[in-house]
């Protein structure tokens, strides 16, 4: 048994929306992976990445001799359409739907499961263990919406959560998987983000905050650092 499953979401190839190019993508991204093994050593990582095309196998070959289990779920059409209409939580919903559908077939036996956005890492402040964390999803914050009241109104959601990163006890990942697929199709109806979709979906399970979470990086499209 590891002590903990990794799903990074990556996009090493980017067309727009990144201060960044492609190889500083991968060396933030190989920084995300040291993170992990510094952290959480008894793990096992996989990436699902949406990139609009497949990364220089060079990449993904330095990944595999990481021991990152590595998928291109870009290659999709749906996902190709919403990426390049920057329709970001669609296709990263649809990319996780792939990734944990492929991942299902063959489970790891582990105590949690952890979801990191690409290119961010872990850091001092992560916390492997914590009494509230059983039978929990863990998330860093919970935000007020920035949705207008109209919509919050006609939506009926006025928090979101912050997804950096986050993650769960074991015993949730088949409630979880069951959730994706509404967390998608509510994005899709009600024009929302999976921010405020994820919080609707999962609203009726424990949760547990741990502020700071333990996660710091850099957003792509402005360079602003985040540390939560």
């Amino acid at each position: 048994m590891v002590d903990g499953v990794f799903f990074i979401n990556s996009a090493l190839n980017v067309k727009q929306l990144s201060v960044f190019d492609n190889h500083q993508r991968f060396e933030q991204t190989v920084e995300t992976v040291k993170s992990i093994q510094k952290y959480c050593p008894n793990n096992r990582i996989f990436m699902f990445d949406g990139s609009y095309d497949m990364p220089l196998s060079e990449y993904v070959g330095q990944l595999g001799l990481m021991g990152v289990d590595y998928l291109y779920t870009g290659a999709n059409p749906q996902i190709q359409h919403f990426s390049n209409v920057g329709l970001r939580s669609l296709a990263e919903t649809l990319s996780f739907i792939i990734a944990l559908d492929a991942y299902s077939k063959n489970k790891v036996q582990t105590k949690r499961y952890y979801k990191i956005s690409g290119r961010y890492k872990l850091n001092d402040n992560f916390i492997l263990n914590r009494a509230d964390f059983e039978n929990a999803f863990v998330f860093s914050k919970i935000w007020d919406s920035w949705m207008s009241k109209e919509q919050q109104e006609r939506v009926g959601i006025n928090h979101m959560i912050a997804l950096r990163l986050w993650h769960m006890d074991a015993s949730l990942f088949d409630a979880f998987q069951s959730k994706l697929p509404i967390i998608f199709n509510d994005c899709i109806q009600n024009n929302i983000d999976i921010e405020h979709a994820y919080y609707r979906a999962l609203s009726k399970y424990k949760w547990a905050i741990c502020e700071p979470i333990g996660v710091e990086g850099v957003i792509a499209p402005t360079g602003e650092i985040v540390n939560e």
